[in-house]
């Protein structure tokens, strides 16, 4: 058994992942809060961080079905807990990992909610027709860029001068894990993007130090709260009859309608930036209503068979 402090193996378990798995700041928050979670009702329970067994982890398991959480954030607590024995068994700190035989309870599946083709149409021509004010031309550039690439939102707000092409034919998205997708713009984008970078507004509010962001706010760039709101309002405007928007909801919006129009599963996976295209395939659920019209138009059902 191991007498140091648990939580200092549990800040080192933190910054090997940060290390190995480039974490981004929100996931190290939640692996930082479940451990912190996890590590208390040890202590709370008398039981040793180093000797803890098979059980001791059931009854914590236990304890989070009686509090509320959804599945997936439980699955995500069982899931950090268990990379963390794993890592103290890989390291020879613990003789028996008590988390090998932990299993997550299995989520369901939700469909993505996302936007109509129509609805999209009404939030656009709403913005082109009061493009006149700099932030409604922004929300118009963000808008058209998110639906067009499907970014994820963080990408989007992020962007920087050097992430465009040259004469604005692509954009280079460097996304999780270090992986670098390069993606091409329409017209009608590369249209709105060009008179947005030589609007007046933008030239005074751009960094001239350096590469400047694309969407700049008096500290650095817009946040990803800031186009929520814009949008949401955006929405309500344009007389979208939504309960709720969000950008995520267009990225959602962007792979259906690719795939409702035709494109490859592999070629969304690779526009998105997922790497496993398992996480892409959902998109196959959420056009089945057009599928079954689709079917319903076949030649064979409207056949006369006689005999």
């Amino acid at each position: 058994m191991v007498n140091n402090n648990g939580e200092d193996f549990i800040l080192l378990f933190l910054e090997k992942s940060i290390t190995e798995k480039n974490l981004t700041k929100p996931t190290l928050d939640c692996y930082k809060n479940d451990l912190k979670g996890f590590y208390n009702f040890l202590k709370k329970n008398n039981y040793s961080l180093f000797s803890c067994t098979y059980n001791n982890i059931i009854t914590w398991i236990e304890l989070l079905s009686k509090q509320s959480l959804e599945k997936s954030t439980i699955s995500r607590k069982i899931s950090t807990v268990r990379q963390f024995y794993n890592f103290l068994f890989v390291e020879q700190l613990i003789d028996v990992n008590p988390a090998t035989n932990i299993t997550a309870p299995k989520k369901k599946q939700a469909l993505p909610r996302f936007l109509s083709e129509e609805d999209i149409k009404k939030i656009l021509n709403y913005l082109y027709i009061n493009k006149d004010t700099f932030k409604n031309f922004q929300t118009l550039l963000l808008t058209e860029l998110l639906y067009a690439t499907g970014l994820r939102v963080s990408e989007l707000v992020s962007m920087k001068l050097s992430n465009l092409n040259e004469d604005l034919n692509s954009i280079c998205i460097l996304g999780k894990g270090n992986k670098e997708r390069v993606i091409p713009l329409a017209k009608i984008t590369k249209k709105i993007l060009s008179q947005y970078l030589s609007s007046s507004y933008y030239l005074k509010s751009k960094d001239k130090s350096g590469d400047s962001w694309l969407f700049p706010s008096r500290k650095s760039h817009i946040t990803r709260q800031t186009y929520y709101y814009k949008l949401k309002s955006i929405a309500i405007k344009s007389g979208l009859i939504i309960h709720k928007i969000s950008p995520h909801m267009l990225r959602h919006a962007f792979a259906s309608h690719m795939l409702k129009n035709g494109a490859d599963l592999k070629v969304i996976q690779y526009l998105l930036g997922h790497e496993d295209i398992s996480t892409v395939q959902i998109y196959t659920h959420v056009n089945l209503k057009d599928s079954l019209n689709a079917i319903k138009k076949h030649p064979i059902r409207n056949t006369l068979r006689k005999g």
